[in-house]
This record gives C-alpha cells, structure tokens and sequence, in this order.
C-alpha cells in the first residue's frame, strides 16, 4: 500500500513538473510517408522482383511542446505491401500465390527545434524516436495446392527507430490552426514524410 502511495505521489509531482513547463500547445498530425520501412523493404528484397507493391506509410502522430526547443510525441504508423507472384513446383504439384504484409510501428518522439519565428509559424527541427514495431503476413493463394505455400517473412516483431534528419512544419496563416509539414530521415517510418498539421 505504502508503494502504490509513494508511486501516485511522484507520478503526480511528475506531471505537475509537466504541466508547469508547458510552452506551446499540442499538435495533431495526419500525414503520409515515401520509402518502404526498413524491416519491410528487407523482406520484400528477399523474395525477388517484382516485390515492391508498397502503400504509405500512413502516419498519425501528437506533439507536446515541453520548451521552445524541445517537443515530446508519439507517433503510429501503418503500411502494406505484397510481393509478386511466387511458384512453387512439387513434382507434379504446384502453388502461385502472393504475401501480402500489414506492418505497423509505435514510436515515441523527442525533436529539437532549430529555428522558430513569432508564434510558430515556421519552425525548422531535427528529432529521434524509438519504439516497435509489428510486422504481419497473410499468404494469398492464386492457384494450386495451398498446402505448398510458405510464409515470406521470419520476421514478426522487433524494435523500430526513426531518424529526423530535418523537417519543418509551419501554419497557413499566423492565427491558422491548420498547417503543414515535411520531414527528410531515415528508419521505419520510411525517408520522406510530409502532411497536414492540427494545433489545438
């Protein structure tokens, strides 16, 4: 009893510090990426030519502005893909079929802004986020003996990152709450990201 009190008393001494050190509002972010991640391109790669039918990433993230440099996040992500036809021979058996992949990450973010004028209306960062991710495949049979076919992927699940080389986000207007961003990196969340920015 006497953990659970000490525990409830420094989570809320924890988010008092929090709040107390709040600077800007919060930012809700839809947006949509370019660039396999890097645990979905290794495993289309695997399978050969032909493997690349990728969509996204669709990315929905929040952001917290602790200080004017500093901004606290999360961030989901969902992608899919399939690989191309694949042929199994048996003797005189034989399958086609196709992998399709729904991959998914959780990430938690930290950026620091380098640049912000009046109001953030245009802001110029770099960040970090770490997280996991869930990668998984559904075999798709288009004819033969379904018996034959095999999963393309080992992979089920495992630790994510994304790296934010730069990226800006900026406000249509000065007293907009709608806005836009784009981010240039590397990791999961795929090489290019840009979308629409909500600030409440």
């Amino acid at each position: 009893m006497k953990k659970q009190l000490l525990f409830i008393l420094l989570s809320s001494g924890i988010i008092q510090f929090t709040s107390a050190q709040v600077y800007k509002k919060g930012n809700m972010s839809l947006f949509f990426g370019v660039g396999a991640s890097n645990a979905l391109a290794n495993t289309l790669s695997s399978v050969g030519e032909g493997a690349s039918n990728t969509f996204g990433p669709y990315i929905i993230g929040y952001q917290y502005h602790l200080t004017d440099k500093l901004t606290i996040g999360l961030a989901y992500t969902s992608q899919s893909a399939s690989t191309g036809k694949v042929t199994i021979d048996n003797g005189t058996d034989n399958v086609s079929f196709k992998t399709n992949f729904n991959f998914s990450t959780f990430l938690s973010q930290l950026n620091y802004s380098w640049y912000d004028n009046e109001n953030q209306a245009f802001v110029l960062y770099s960040g970090l986020s770490a997280g996991t991710f869930i990668l998984n495949a559904e075999l798709e049979i288009l004819s033969g003996n379904k018996e034959l076919a095999i999963i393309n992927s080992d992979i089920s699940e495992g630790l994510a990152y994304q790296i934010t080389a730069i990226g800006f986000k900026g406000r249509f207007t000065k007293t907009s709450k709608l806005g836009a961003f784009a981010e240039l990196g590397y990791g999961y969340n795929g090489l290019f990201n840009g979308g629409i920015q909500y600030t409440f």
